[in-house]
């Protein structure tokens, strides 16, 4: 399924440790069995912790070539300032992640106080626009969610993340030629399990979003629930639809 990408919000696996990985990856390290299961991850560490390049080449060369990380810019851009950005760490950041070639998207997460700014929005994506990363915007306060905010973020192809957070879940509103879907958990606290029509509904609207050329890219973040479980059903969800299709 080309164009799809997949995976969990930091790496999560099926099994407790290393005694149940298969032989052939008990001598290896916990991502690349990860990416013998998935294509994709989500790195929300490096929304709390600078990235270094050196780790960001190591993991590189732990997995496929078809496999793609998805960086989630660090806090301190986006909140440390009361309603303003900082962009003077950008440089840094986008420099360490920049040195993979298996790049997903780049993942701005805007904080729940933070109302909507026409002005600076736009200012961020400029600085962030020429690093050649996709980028996906999510947004935790609800007021954001306008057209005029939707044609800022069409006209930096910058997509706005699906999510469903109760407080802020999001439209379904398409501004870029990629989809980033968050699934954040049916429970609070990043909890729960996806009740199986749900991942089907989602499956759906997966195969029709690659049937029309755009990328896909969904993660998971109920990591306190059944994060993996609900990938590896959703996985195999799309992958019927996209047989059927076919």
């Amino acid at each position: 399924m080309r164009n799809f990408y997949s995976g969990t919000s930091n790496l999560v696996l099926p099994v407790p440790n290393k005694t149940f990985f298969p032989e052939a990856f008990r001598d290896r390290t916990r991502l690349s069995y990860y990416a013998s299961l998935f294509n994709s991850v989500e790195i929300n560490a490096s929304f709390y912790k600078m990235p270094r390049a050196k780790t960001v080449l190591k993991w590189s060369g732990e997995v496929p070539d078809d496999f793609v990380f998805s960086f989630k810019l660090n806090k301190t851009v986006t909140h440390t300032l009361q309603g303003a950005f900082d962009v003077q760490p950008i440089p840094a950041f986008m420099d360490a992640i920049g040195v993979t070639t298996k790049r997903g998207c780049l993942l701005i997460q805007l904080p729940p106080k933070f109302r909507p700014d026409l002005f600076q929005l736009p200012a961020l994506l400029t600085v962030l626009k020429p690093y050649g990363w996709r980028i996906a915007v999510e947004f935790r306060q609800p007021d954001w969610y306008t057209d005029d905010v939707f044609e800022l973020l069409n006209s930096f192809d910058a997509a706005l993340v699906l999510h469903d957070l109760r407080k802020s879940t999001t439209p379904q509103v398409f501004t870029a030629n990629h989809t980033y879907i968050r699934f954040h958990g049916p429970e609070d606290g990043y909890r729960g399990s996806y009740t199986a029509d749900y991942l089907e509904e989602y499956a759906s609207y997966i195969q029709g979003w690659l049937g029309e050329g755009k990328s896909v890219y969904a993660y998971f973040n109920n990591t306190l629930g059944a994060a993996v479980q609900d990938l590896q059903n959703l996985n195999r969800l799309v992958s019927a639809n996209y047989l059927e299709f076919e």
